[in-house]
């Protein structure tokens, strides 16, 4: 018996030491897990809260200059040339930072969420902001050159519903924290394609986008969201 006894001592202590060990690396895995989940996190989240507002920036520029040239008659009015200078501001403001915030998207939102800000909203701007152009131009006795390419109140709220959705998924992936290192796809480091730098081109740029030219219309929920304020 006492020859049992040392036995079952170590037995015991083996099991209890090896339950108290486990459960120590345990709970610091799960702890460095939250860490992780909880920066990569915050980072999507500044990332969501700069790349969301100079969208909505671009956005209400571009109507503010729409609505002043549609409602200029024989000449171009001084609102107008304000209206032109802030539009201006905010496409130096995107194109300065445009493959920063591609590679930002695609690294905390995946490649998916970047193409549809590179070749669907971006695209979009870059069709409605050639249309304003050619409005702009004809108060200098110049001709159209976008033939094609169109604005209107209508457009202009149906890439706002765009905006609206493209922000809604961002919030709802890093409500569900599947953003950053958490997916397997950008651990594997999907390389995106490369952005060239735009022509800075007078009277103003317009974004740079590398997809092909097509106004994504027709987005669900056009109209149903809030209507920018339109000063008098």
């Amino acid at each position: 018996m006492k020859e049992l006894i040392p036995v079952a001592a170590g037995f015991l202590l083996t099991t209890v030491l090896g339950g108290l060990l486990g459960s120590f690396f345990q709970q610091r895995t799960w702890a460095h897990q939250h860490r992780v989940e909880t920066r990569e996190r915050d980072r999507a989240a500044l990332v969501f809260e700069e790349v969301s507002k100079l969208l909505d920036k671009r956005l209400y520029r571009l109507r503010l200059l729409y609505w002043s040239l549609a409602a200029d008659t024989d000449v171009r009015s001084e609102r107008s040339e304000r209206r032109m200078e802030d539009y201006r501001q905010v496409l130096y403001e995107w194109n300065d930072s445009i493959n920063r915030n591609l590679a930002l998207i695609q690294q905390y939102f995946g490649v998916a969420v970047r193409d549809r800000l590179d070749y669907g909203i971006g695209t979009a701007f870059v069709e409605l902001g050639q249309a304003v152009e050619a409005m702009w131009r004809q108060f200098d006795g110049g001709t159209s050159t976008a033939s094609r390419e169109r604005i209107d109140d209508a457009l202009l709220t149906a890439l706002g519903s765009q905006i609206y959705h493209y922000n809604l998924e961002m919030i709802r992936a890093i409500q569900g924290g599947v953003v950053g290192w958490l997916v397997a796809e950008n651990r594997r480091g999907t390389r995106g394609k490369a952005v060239s730098r735009p022509d800075l081109k007078a009277p103003f740029s317009h974004c740079y986008s590398h997809g092909a030219y097509g106004m994504a219309q027709g987005a669900s929920g056009a109209g149903l969201r809030a209507v920018a304020y339109r000063p008098a």
